[in-house]
């Protein structure tokens, strides 16, 4: 037998646990509304590309399949090829070193967002992968100052054992591991 309220209220978590995430993905998208728009309308109201080959485009694309239309990524391209009839684009994408492709036209009627780059280094949607740096470079120094001797060289420092240490004789270690095993059978007859 299936309880009804159960199910609902499991169903109303998973919503909102989805819902939640939703949000804070789109928390995370970057503002690009001070931008340039990359695409303009000409006289009879076609839209046309302000940027040509070689230029970078930073795109805001959406999810058009899903009906609430989420926020899918922004991210900055290099164009390589542009088709100004039917509006497609050949794109480069420098972080991935990957090629991707988009049309301007279709883009735009779905709700993607074409965006010029304020300045030629400026770059949206940076990915940082794989294991983060030990030692930034950009991060203040924290690291202690070398400590020099008598003669102003750099004292290194030793390593292992330090001087004057000796090894335990061998009847001393005997001794110490039969009182080990003495103490843990005693604690075990007094816990039972």
């Amino acid at each position: 037998m299936i309880d009804m309220d159960t199910d609902s209220i499991t169903m109303m978590d998973e919503l909102a646990v989805a819902e939640a995430k939703e949000k804070a993905r789109t928390a995370a998208k970057p503002l690009i509304d001070h931008l340039k728009d990359a695409v303009d309308k000409d006289q009879f109201g076609n839209p046309i590309l302000l940027a040509k080959v070689g230029d970078k485009i930073i795109i805001e694309r959406i999810a058009t399949v899903l009906s609430h239309k989420p926020w899918l990524d922004t991210k900055t391209y290099v164009i390589t090829n542009v088709d100004g009839v039917t509006g497609d684009l050949v794109l480069m994408d420098t972080d991935l070193g990957q090629q991707a492709g988009s049309n301007y036209i279709v883009g735009l009627k779905q709700g993607y967002r074409f965006k010029l780059p304020n300045s030629k280094g400026m770059s949206i949607g940076k990915r940082k992968r794989g294991r983060p740096k030990k030692n930034p470079t950009d991060a203040p120094e924290l690291t202690k100052p070398v400590q020099l001797d008598v003669n102003g060289q750099p004292i290194k420092k030793k390593r292992g054992r330090p001087p004057g240490s000796k090894n335990r004789d061998r009847d001393v270690i005997v001794a110490e591991k039969k009182a080990k095993i003495a103490a843990r059978k005693m604690k075990k007859r007094g816990a039972k």
